[in-house]
């Protein structure tokens, strides 16, 4: 039989070095690139130091185990097609469905056939009162009693939204400004709110968006404070199109994986990985939903993410981040809230700076996306071309593809 060794007999041949020794030794090694110690984002407006690891701390946040849902969107513009897309999207694994586009012309029996709402999360958003009352009217008692109902606008509103302003190129600190004034607004009104839905979209800065996520709870736990109010906050994340690419689908996949983990990591409730081509002249392929959702199925059954209680917690970059983003979104809140006639002038404004910026270094090539303004695909792969673009605040959705040329 062999011999078991235990790891707490085991001798590690390690001392502890002073920190100042540490540091100078990567000095030395380093030499000329000792800058590659420093965090430096122009976009971001953050400059964070990689070795002062005796700053200040964020306090422990004692977050509760998140138990993700796979979320897929869909449609309510087309009930027998979405229908049948809901029904596919849960046979290949997801377990959230989040409808857009409801009207008071929407036919919930269609769009909801055959769809046992009772044992999944199904998100139902209305962007008028009167669309949500056609709802409660016209769908079964099944759907009215089952589903989740996020209100943007009206006396029943629960739902704010920043994903907007992430896809027309804002950054992380605006994002959660945008976000926290419209929740600020909404406490005004309505103190005693308990339940919030805080929509958001997903970059491809891995450490930055898993820290953003982790500072809207920070901030909407001090905001909430301020009112009073007891929030159950439920964090979506959605992935966008800024960075896709329709010419070389393939490099969608570390993209989205990226992305996604950094969501999940970060604390999402729901997350929803986009199809890469739901914005293409034709739609989505059966292809981009069945990876998107793969992905997803990855991230939460292969790699094991499927419950996690703040895995980061602690991770000296990743809080320095999150205390910047803390600091500077909530100067922005002040600054809006203080401004509150000009607030979206003070918003176009923020955007329209970081949105100049990140074309700027996407067209110098310092922002290197590969398939997009780098090594383009030579191989044969399915291809497809931009539709209508979205517009937000005065910009159409940032996708640097339509920028490359």
């Amino acid at each position: 039989m062999g011999t078991l060794i235990f790891m707490s007999a085991v001798s590690i041949p390690f001392s502890a070095n002073a920190l100042t020794d540490w540091q100078a030794q990567l000095h030395k090694e380093l030499k000329e690139n000792t800058a590659l110690l420093q965090y430096e984002s122009p976009v971001e407006e953050l400059s964070i130091s990689l070795t002062e690891l005796e700053g200040p701390q964020l306090p422990n946040s004692n977050a509760a185990t998140v138990a993700w849902k796979r979320m897929f969107a869909a449609n309510a513009s087309n009930e027998k097609q979405s229908n049948r897309l809901m029904r596919e999207a849960l046979m290949q694994g997801a377990d959230a469905l989040y409808i857009e586009a409801t009207s008071i012309h929407t036919d919930y029996q269609l769009l909801l056939a055959e769809i046992e709402v009772a044992y999944i999360s199904c998100l139902i958003c209305f962007d008028t009162p009167a669309a949500h009352a056609h709802f409660m009217q016209t769908a079964a008692a099944a759907y009215t009693s089952n589903c989740i109902l996020l209100h943007r606008a009206g006396t029943q509103k629960n739902t704010v939204s920043s994903f907007a302003a992430q896809q027309v190129g804002a950054n992380s600190s605006t994002q959660l400004a945008v976000a926290l004034f419209e929740l600020q607004q909404l406490l005004e009104e309505n103190p005693q709110q308990k339940t919030i839905y805080f929509e958001m979209g997903v970059g491809n800065e891995y450490l930055i968006e898993i820290a953003k996520f982790r500072a809207v709870r920070h901030t909407v736990s001090k905001l909430a404070k301020i009112h009073g109010a007891d929030l159950d906050l439920q964090l979506l994340v959605k992935t966008g199109f800024c960075n896709k690419s329709l010419q070389d689908p393939y490099t969608n996949l570390l993209r989205l994986s990226t992305e996604g983990l950094s969501a999940v990591l970060g604390g999402a409730q729901f997350l929803c990985i986009q199809p890469y081509d739901a914005l293409a002249q034709n739609g989505a392929t059966a292809f981009g939903q069945r990876m998107a959702l793969n992905i997803a199925n990855l991230i939460n059954e292969e790699a094991h993410l499927a419950t996690l209680q703040d895995p980061l917690q602690n991770a000296y970059i990743v809080e320095q981040v999150c205390m910047a983003l803390v600091k500077k979104a909530w100067g922005l809140l002040c600054e809006f809230d203080e401004q509150a006639q000009h607030a979206e002038a003070l918003i176009i404004k923020q955007i329209e700076a970081s949105r100049k910026l990140r074309i700027a270094k996407f067209k110098s090539g310092e922002n290197i996306l590969i398939g997009i303004n780098a090594y383009p695909n030579e191989f044969e792969s399915p291809k497809a071309e931009w539709g209508e673009i979205p517009v937000a605040y005065g910009f159409p959705y940032l996708i640097f593809e339509k920028n490359a040329n």
